[in-house]
């Protein structure tokens, strides 16, 4: 049995060994300040007090949340007496108003962890004492010029030429082309004879062309109107064919225009494969012979039926309904290909989501590029603003009302789908506003716009100063919205501009869906506002 000096002995041993690496380091955790209005920095500092020098790890920014950290600066170490201290500071700030806690920090010494203890920062909004702010006199009327408004010249400029070209060429693409038959066979057949006789003989280098041609003139002549194998029958062939043609009594053919036909037919054959050159004579006599061959041929032929004219007729038309659709599809692809350039170049100079909306007329791009927006002073004295299209006064029921005040004028607008509203409030207090209360009337803003449908608000806090310094509050961030149409939920924004004078606070609201067009109106009203000087 052990007994109870050795049991203390050893108690006393194994407390020694525990608790003196304890106290041989020390975690010390300094802050400027608890108390910080949004936006300002705070130094927090962490000091470690050590006899040795291990590896120490010191907490990274993370550990930090809520508070945000500015800075992180470099260790710093301090050697005294065979004592170190080793600091870390850290810059830190928030940008809601709030309490928050800040938790406790861990340090990695060596071996062993060292907690600091929790501290409670309380983040208020930046105080504005408007109750002595003046209002000042309205700045004149700007004009806000939008770089992608080049779109629009562009645009007609392309409009402009897409217009031209049609204009130019509209005869090509959409001009009616009248009917005409072509040559029949007969005067195709003359024609082309008297240019067989303008182009003259040669008999020793010019007989082969002429008679191959001379020959082609009258086969190709009985091959549509008579026999439909002239051309590739030999001469024998088609004579033999044509006797039978007046045999049978279909055609009233001579024998003397048989015999002139087969002599001619025969030379050419000559010509052509035994190299016979004719005189120059007897070539004009053939020629001559050949005009009056399909004279006499073309007076004996039956006269055309209506069945057969009707057929020839369709035809025609067929081809010019050909032709004319084919021009069309021509002009159809040059005009696309001529659109789609146009909406790529425009795509990569302005964006496509903005080119698509510009053609298509997206109504918020619309009211953004609303050409005059107006300008106009809403209370008096009042909040003056510029926007798409003026408010409206508000008669009964006002949106914003506050305990223990009047409201003197609410304005308000609404864009054509409601997924953009603007209010003007201009409140009148009992009492004189306490900067205190600042806090208060925004909040009840805010309680006011949730029960407008909006959801899931994150809010921040910062001062604000109108182009012609009047300073306020602005309150914004994001919410949810609920769609009336579908139900369906969609991210949105909301601003507030408050201004506090002795006893009147104005406020200037927007709210809105998460838009490109409707986040650039909120921009361009929000740079807008300018307060008046009450009239003495």
């Amino acid at each position: 049995m052990i007994n109870n000096s050795f049991r203390r002995l050893i108690l006393i041993i194994l407390f020694i060994g525990v608790t003196t690496p304890v106290m041989s380091q020390k975690l010390v955790a300094s802050i400027d300040s608890t108390s910080i209005f949004i936006g300002e920095e705070i130094n927090y500092k962490l000091e470690v007090y050590s006899d040795s020098l291990p590896e120490i790890k010191f907490p990274e920014s993370e550990s930090f949340t809520p508070m945000e950290v500015l800075k992180i600066y470099d260790v710093d170490t301090i050697a005294s007496n065979d004592k170190y201290i080793v600091s870390k500071k850290y810059a830190l700030t928030n940008f809601d108003a709030a309490s928050y806690i800040l938790p406790k920090q861990k340090v990695v010494f060596g071996d062993t962890t060292l907690f600091s203890d929790s501290k409670k920062i309380e983040v208020k909004l930046v105080e504005v004492d408007t109750s002595k702010q003046g209002l000042y006199d309205i700045k004149p009327i700007f004009n806000t010029n939008r770089q992608y408004n080049w779109f629009k010249y562009i645009s007609y400029l392309i409009f402009l030429i897409i217009i031209g070209f049609l204009y130019i060429y509209r005869n090509k693409i959409f001009g009616k082309k009248e009917f005409k038959y072509e040559k029949s066979p007969y005067q195709k057949a003359k024609d082309d004879i008297n240019v067989l006789i303008r182009s003259g003989y040669t008999a020793d280098k010019g007989a082969k062309g002429y008679y191959s041609k001379l020959s082609f003139i009258i086969r190709n002549f009985l091959e549509i109107k008579v026999f439909d194998h002239s051309l590739e029958s030999t001469t024998n062939e088609l004579l033999f064919e044509l006797k039978k043609i007046k045999s049978s009594g279909e055609l009233k053919l001579t024998t003397s225009t048989l015999n002139n036909l087969h002599q001619i037919l025969q030379t050419a054959d000559l010509v052509k494969f035994a190299k016979h050159h004719p005189d120059e004579d007897v070539a004009k006599k053939d020629t001559e012979k050949i005009k009056i061959i399909v004279d006499e041929i073309n007076d004996i032929l039956p006269e055309p039926t209506m069945e057969e004219l009707k057929k020839d007729f369709e035809f025609h038309q067929k081809l010019l309904k050909q032709d004319r659709s084919e021009k069309i599809k021509k002009a159809t692809i040059i005009f696309i290909g001529f659109l789609v350039s146009s909406i790529l170049i425009s795509s990569i100079l302005f964006g496509f989501t903005y080119v698509k909306d510009t053609i298509l007329r997206n109504d918020n791009l619309i009211l953004l590029e609303t050409k005059n927006w107006v300008t106009t002073e809403y209370g008096a004295p009042g909040i003056t603003v510029k926007t798409p299209e003026v408010l409206t006064r508000k008669l009964s029921e006002p949106n914003f009302k506050y305990l223990n005040s009047t409201n003197l004028s609410e304005f308000s607008f609404y864009n054509s789908d409601n997924s953009m509203r603007i209010y003007v409030s201009n409140t009148r207090f009992n009492d004189k506003i306490k900067p205190e209360d600042f806090q208060k009337y925004i909040d009840y803003s805010l309680d006011i716009i949730e029960t407008m449908g909006l959801s899931n608000i994150v809010v921040k806090y910062e001062n604000f100063t109108t182009a012609n310094e009047a300073e306020g509050i602005r309150v914004y961030g994001s919410a949810d919205f609920i769609d009336s149409n579908s139900d369906k939920i969609i991210s949105g924004k909301y601003s507030i501009l408050g201004f506090f004078t002795e006893n009147e606070f104005k406020q200037l609201i927007i709210i809105q869906e998460d838009d490109i067009y409707l986040n650039d109106i909120t921009d361009n009203v929000i740079s807008s506002v300018e307060l008046i000087k009450k009239q003495q």
